[in-house]
């Protein structure tokens, strides 16, 4: 009887253990798989950073000519719009009481001029004082100075172009009188044309006078040359003021057109990074996925210029990217620090 106790014990505890074990669920066994990368390797190019300003153009002078002499317009030779090449005649004022005068002078030139010489003869014999000597001079200066004064008003009564330009307004009509100092005609020089562009404290370092710059204007292309740096910011902007010069014989450029000027700089090596690439680190930073013994690494970068399609980046101040791979596909799906395999490499 006891010995049957205890073989149904036994046999109650066995099938409570194995019910128990039955219904216990089984362990989850985690397996990390590393990921499929495909990665190149990242090469040095030549390349030539653009810079690009906005800008409008402006003509390079800009006078407004006024009479000298106060007379009637006698004559006009000018119309508005029109180009004139230096020294064309525009007006003439009357000039009649002009040579009345100037013929005036002249006599009482020649009259003191006499009075002189016979004043410096009777001084070297004796007869006549230094005091009356330097009266007789005296007189001669004031009657030259006044014919050489009738002569210029003369010679200004014709008014003429200063330089080769286009007139761009006029405020007199014939037979007008003009005051000294009434505007006769607005005048501007288009050849050279100036474009005027603001850069900023970081770009002005890298312009200098006679640079060569290429400008597009309604999508036409001209080429200029850096003819002026200010040396000072505007205290609100703190831009600086830049002037392009370029050449416009043909006058197809006029004052007042938007502009785009275009600045090459000096080549230097980096790297194209196409846009698609680029990833941002948990911090916000702007950088790379790149493999280095098949392990991922987050290499930040500094972007010196946008090209819209990629960005062409400079090397790694820590370290040099040509000792990475770039991963080119697959990046989206790895973090730093994860181990991958390499699926296809171009060297």
């Amino acid at each position: 009887m006891k010995i049957f106790f205890i073989i149904s014990t036994f046999f109650v505890i066995s099938f409570f253990f194995f019910i128990k074990d039955k219904t216990e669920e089984p362990k989850e066994i985690e397996v990390q798989l590393d990921k499929n990368v495909i990665v190149e390797k990242l090469k040095k190019e030549s390349f030539v950073k653009t810079l690009k300003f906005s800008g409008f153009s402006e003509a390079s002078r800009i006078v407004t000519i006024k009479s000298q002499v106060e007379g009637k317009i006698s004559s006009k030779s000018f119309e508005k719009g029109n180009f004139y090449k230096a020294g064309s005649q525009l007006v003439l004022v009357d000039p009649e009481d002009k040579i009345a005068k100037l013929k005036e002078m002249e006599a009482l030139l020649n009259q003191r001029k006499k009075e002189y010489e016979v004043a410096e003869q009777l001084f070297k014999k004796g007869f006549r004082s230094e005091v009356k000597l330097s009266e007789s001079r005296t007189n001669f200066e004031n009657a030259l100075a006044k014919y050489e004064k009738s002569q210029v008003e003369l010679n200004n009564t014709k008014i003429s172009v200063p330089f080769d330009s286009t007139i761009e307004d006029s405020f007199i009509e014939l037979g007008d009188y003009v005051k000294k100092g009434d505007k006769i005609a607005k005048i501007v020089d288009l050849d050279p044309i100036i474009i005027k562009i603001n850069v900023t404290e970081n770009d002005i370092k890298n312009l200098r006078l006679n640079q060569k710059t290429e400008i597009i204007i309604s999508e036409k292309s001209y080429e200029g040359l850096v003819s002026y740096l200010s040396k000072t910011s505007d205290p609100l902007t703190r831009n600086f003021k830049v002037e392009v010069e370029v050449t416009n014989v043909k006058k197809e450029i006029i004052s007042g057109l938007s502009s785009e000027v275009r600045i090459d700089l000096s080549k230097k090596n980096a790297y194209f990074i196409p846009s698609s690439l680029i990833s941002l680190d948990n911090e916000g930073k702007i950088g790379i996925k790149v493999v280095k013994e098949k392990k991922v690494i987050f290499l930040t970068i500094e972007i010196i210029s946008d090209t819209g399609n990629g960005y062409w980046v400079n090397s790694n101040k820590k370290k040099n990217l040509e000792d990475f791979m770039l991963i080119t596909q697959g990046h989206e799906y790895v973090t730093e620090g994860e181990n991958v395999i390499i699926e296809n490499q171009n060297d």
